[in-house]
Formats: structure tokens, C-alpha cells, sequence
């Protein structure tokens, strides 16, 4: 049993509460606080004083085509001011890009840090909390990576878990939400071709996804095209920023991303709170 903090309200902070708050073994029940500026939850400073989990929900939208960590920012200076010194962990489950985190456990040397990717879809998101294909835990410093674990393994003992460092567990979410993106539009020029060869796309990929080593996800077509949502559309902007700032060629995410910007008839994206550029 723990007391969890939520910073931030969203999607992914309510799917935090619904997974926590459900029964542990022998009627124990973790105790939950949640702030969100825009919600009448309690207040920043009530949720970090009763808190030894703070979890950090909060937007990262991007703009001129770089992640935008500025709400992030702000708010974890305020949560690392509070728990300073205290036996806190901060744990963030928002998608920044890999790095990220270490940046501010650098910053911050007197509080504890966690990255823990969430894998949410937005039509499932709780079920999907209570129900993962696997717990990815980052820390730097083992004793803080153990702390996590156990929370985790206390509410959910029969998942895979995948223990690492910060950055490895921030690369995990972006590879994953970027190799889901180059499938859907992979999967958009095939139906292309099936259109202009009178072939049923749908016959298509029943035979295709029988191989375990492809799966049934991100190949449904639709007449949107293309892939839009809270996460895919920023995420693969944000990677390719950063490829961008190391130097790297990032010809082949660029290429999927500006086919997606060509063929999404709604860029839904737009209408989330915060990514607006």
C-alpha cells in the first residue's frame, strides 16, 4: 500500500488512479491525490506533502517542430522543490524524448527520478492500464528502479517488467509509438495499390497479420488516412527533432511523417489542448 500523487489529469493521470486505486492482495488500497490546474482536484503542494509516488502526467506537445517541455518544466521545478530531500520519487510517465529525465535528475540532485513509459491507446486507456503487455521501470540508481518495481509488482505481479536507466526507458516509448506510425502509413500505400489493382485490401492483411511476426494493429484502414491522435502525430515530430539535434539522418521517419501531413484528411492533433503551435 502507497500514498500516489497525480500531476495532471488527463487521459493518462486518470488511467493512473483507475489501475492504483483498484483492491491490492488482502483488502489493502493505495491511497491517491491528483492535481490538475485546469480540474478541481487538491492542491500541487497537498499531493507532493502526502505523496511518496508523485506521478508526472502532464502535456508535451511540440512546436516549430521540436517537443515543448515548457509545461513540464515549470511543474517539475515546483515538484522538486517540495519533495527535496524527502524519501520522494518522482516518476514521469509523460513522453519526452530520451534524455530527458537524466536532464532533470542532474538538475535536481537532491530528489529521487523514475521514467515509466505508459502504452495507452485512446479508446481503450484504462482497460489497456490495468491490462499491459509489459512495465517498463528507468531509473539511474537501483534503489529508487526497486521502489517502482515494488509498486508495480504489488498491483501487477504476472506482467513481463523490463528494468533499465532513464534514457533506455524513454527511447522504449518512442521507438514504439514511431514504429506504430511508419505501420500505419506502410500499411495506407499498400491500400493504394490494392485500389488500383481491384485487390481487397481487408483480404490482404487477414493473411498478413496470421504471421506472429507483424500482429493485427495500426493496419486497419480508414477514411481519415493516415495516423492522428494525442500521441503517434507529436511523438514522431519530436523524435525527429531530436535526430536532427545529434546529427543523425532521419530520412526515413521524415518521409513517413510528410506523407501523413499529405494524406490525413483530419489533422485532429490540432484540437488537443497545448499542441497548437
Amino acid at each position: 500500500m502507497a500514498n500516489i500523487g497525480i500531476i495532471g489529469y488527463g487521459i493518462v493521470g486518470t488511467a493512473v488512479d483507475y489501475g492504483f486505486r483498484q483492491s491490492l492482495p488482502e483488502g489493502k488500497q493505495n491511497k491517491i491525490l491528483w492535481y490538475d490546474k485546469y480540474k478541481d482536484g487538491s492542491s500541487l503542494e497537498e499531493v507532493v506533502e502526502n505523496s511518496d509516488f508523485i506521478f508526472v502526467t502532464l502535456p508535451t506537445p511540440y512546436k516549430n517542430n521540436r517537443i515543448d517541455l515548457t509545461i513540464m518544466d515549470e511543474n517539475i521545478d515546483k515538484i522538486a522543490k517540495l519533495s527535496e530531500e524527502k524519501d520522494k520519487v518522482i516518476v514521469i510517465k509523460s513522453s519526452v524524448i530520451p534524455g530527458t529525465t537524466r536532464n532533470y535528475a542532474g538538475k535536481y540532485p537532491k530528489n529521487m527520478f523514475s521514467f515509466t513509459p505508459e502504452f495507452l491507446t485512446e479508446a481503450n486507456y484504462l482497460d489497456d492500464f490495468v491490462n499491459p503487455d509489459r512495465i517498463v521501470i528507468g531509473s539511474d540508481n537501483d534503489k529508487i528502479r526497486l521502489k517502482v518495481t515494488y509498486l508495480h509488482k504489488e498491483r501487477f505481479p504476472n506482467v513481463p517488467y523490463f528494468l533499465t536507466d532513464l534514457t533506455t526507458a524513454e527511447m522504449v516509448k518512442y521507438m514504439a509509438n514511431c514504429f506504430l506510425a511508419t505501420k500505419v502509413i506502410f500499411g495506407n500505400e499498400i491500400y493504394d495499390l490494392c485500389e488500383k489493382m481491384g485487390i481487397k485490401y481487408e483480404e490482404v492483411v487477414k493473411a498478413v497479420v496470421a504471421d506472429k511476426r507483424i500482429g493485427p494493429t495500426h493496419l486497419d484502414f480508414t477514411s481519415l488516412r493516415g495516423f492522428g491522435g494525442k500521441c503517434l502525430a507529436k511523438d514522431i515530430v519530436a523524435l525527429i527533432g531530436l535526430f536532427e539535434e545529434m546529427g543523425i539522418d532521419a530520412s526515413l521517419l521524415k518521409t513517413v511523417n510528410e506523407k501523413n501531413l499529405r494524406i490525413r484528411k483530419v489533422r485532429d492533433w490540432e484540437e488537443i489542448p497545448f499542441v497548437k503551435t
